[in-house]
C-alpha cells in the first residue's frame, strides 16, 4: 500500500481482512433520510478507505443509502459513516448476499484515520 492508502492495482483503494471488525448497517428511507428500516450487525469480508464488503441475507438495490456503524475495538467507540450500495451479487447455492458498500461521508474526519491505521497493521 502507498503511504495514502491508495494503490497502483484496479482498485483505487487497497483493501484488506481485519480480523473481529464488525458492522451494524442501517437502510436509510431515501424519502426522509431519518428513518431506518432494518438493523443488521455482521462480520465485515474486507475493508478499504472507500468502502466496506460484507454478506447479508437481505436483498438490497445498487445506490440504496446506508448508515454504518463499524466496531474494531469493544472498548472504543464505533465508527459512524456513511456511505451507498456499491454492488451486490449472490452465488447459486449461497443463502447470502455479497454487498459492497462505497463511503460517502464519515461523522468525524479523524476515524479515516482510524480506519487507514488498521488496514496498514492488517495488510499482509
Amino acid at each position: 500500500m502507498k503511504e495514502n492508502g491508495f494503490c497502483d492495482e484496479k482498485r483505487k483503494f487497497i483493501r484488506v481482512n481485519v480480523p473481529n471488525i464488525r458492522v451494524s448497517f442501517k437502510l436509510l428511507d431515501p424519502r426522509t433520510w431519518s428513518s431506518y428500516h432494518e438493523k443488521n450487525i455482521t462480520p465485515v469480508e474486507n475493508i478499504s478507505l472507500g468502502g466496506v464488503a460484507l454478506k447479508t441475507a437481505n436483498e438490497l438495490t445498487v445506490k440504496a443509502p446506508i448508515g454504518l456503524d463499524l466496531r474494531y475495538d469493544p472498548e472504543k467507540e464505533s465508527i459512524r459513516t456513511f456511505g451507498r450500495v456499491a454492488w451486490i451479487k449472490k452465488e447459486s447455492g449461497d443463502k447470502e448476499y455479497s454487498l459492497g458498500i462505497s463511503f460517502s461521508w464519515w461523522k468525524r474526519e479523524e476515524d479515516k484515520k482510524v480506519i487507514f491505521d488498521l488496514i496498514k497493521k492488517h495488510q499482509s
